[in-house]
């Protein structure tokens, strides 16, 4: 116990270690902190001498850890969770929708933020509870860091394992469909592997890369498809297919909203296609959190809703 309390032990270091583990920056870390840059070199002087290790070494891209530093990440987070649970108060009111103005921040894609937040906006929307939902656009790569640095309250869609911060709640399974205008291509449901491959396509990427699952497919039939547009904005896409003579592969329930909503054709895959895991991941420490625990029950809620039509 005596450790504990030794005058060498400064638990603002750890933040501050914490802190440059994720900026890999002296500068933006004390400015997460809201403190002076030589606060936080100060604070790095320390923590080498009480480790024996430099934790950090300059390189052309920032402050890279060293292994010591790696495995210190994870143990120095957990130590902070824990931190603040215990200093949280103790008895926070339960959440009331219809109180005061709310606003949740939210990281989807155009899948997730048009499949995943109907339900729940609908419902925001005939009860007149004072909530906004602030969506900003976010994959499976930026999504565990804007949480991290608390930019996110949700993050939601086709999303990585989580840190050992965080915690995830899968929501549901989703397949894919193959989505066109019938009335122009002179085509219906079910496409065939002939027209499928025969047609150009739009493809939806995060990343603009003219490659996926659908590809991988094909080469294993010895067969090849033409993609002639790439884009980030899936919900772009339908609205090129009523103008452009070409055929897209979309999220199975994307894919539905856009035929209701654009008059097109949605019919199944012409070859077996593997299904992905659609969640919801956040911050361990919204976990206890009132406010974001009724959020994510009612996307839960309304998300299994769905999920049994469809």
């Amino acid at each position: 116990m005596s450790q504990i309390h030794s005058a060498g032990l400064d638990l603002n270091l750890l933040k501050i270690f914490d802190a440059v583990m994720e900026t890999r920056s002296a500068s933006r870390a004390a400015a997460r902190l809201g403190i002076g840059q030589s606060a936080v070199s100060h604070g790095l002087a320390r923590l080498r001498t009480a480790t024996g290790d430099a934790l950090f070494v300059r390189s052309a891209t920032g402050l890279e850890p060293t292994a010591r530093a790696q495995r210190l990440a994870e143990p120095v987070r957990e130590a902070l969770l824990l931190a603040t649970r215990a200093l949280r108060p103790a008895a926070e009111a339960a959440f009331d929708p219809a109180g005061r103005r709310t606003e949740f921040r939210i990281g989807a894609g155009d899948y997730a933020a048009a499949v995943l937040l109907r339900g729940l906006a609908a419902e925001i929307a005939v009860t007149g509870w004072d909530i906004g939902l602030a969506v900003r656009p976010v994959d499976r790569r930026s999504a565990p860091d804007l949480l991290d640095a608390g930019e996110i309250d949700l993050a939601l869609g086709m999303l990585s394992p989580p840190r050992r911060w965080q915690e995830r709640q899968a929501l549901f399974e989703e397949g894919h469909a193959c989505l066109f205008d019938g009335a122009r291509l002179g085509l219906s449901a079910p496409i065939t592997l002939e027209d499928f491959t025969r047609l150009p396509h739009i493809l939806p990427s995060l990343h603009a890369e003219f490659s996926s699952f659908v590809d991988t497919a094909l080469e294993a039939q010895g067969l090849r498809r033409r993609s002639i547009l790439a884009t980030a904005h899936f919900l772009g896409i339908p609205l090129l297919l009523k103008s452009v003579p070409a055929i897209a592969t979309l999220p199975l329930r994307l894919s539905r909203l856009c035929a209701n909503a654009a008059a097109l054709t949605v019919s199944p895959l012409p070859f077996e296609a593997p299904r992905f895991e659609v969640s919801m991941l956040w911050h361990k420490r919204d976990t206890p959190v009132p406010a974001q625990q009724w959020l994510r029950e009612r996307l839960a809620a309304h998300n299994a809703a769905q999920h049994a039509f469809a």
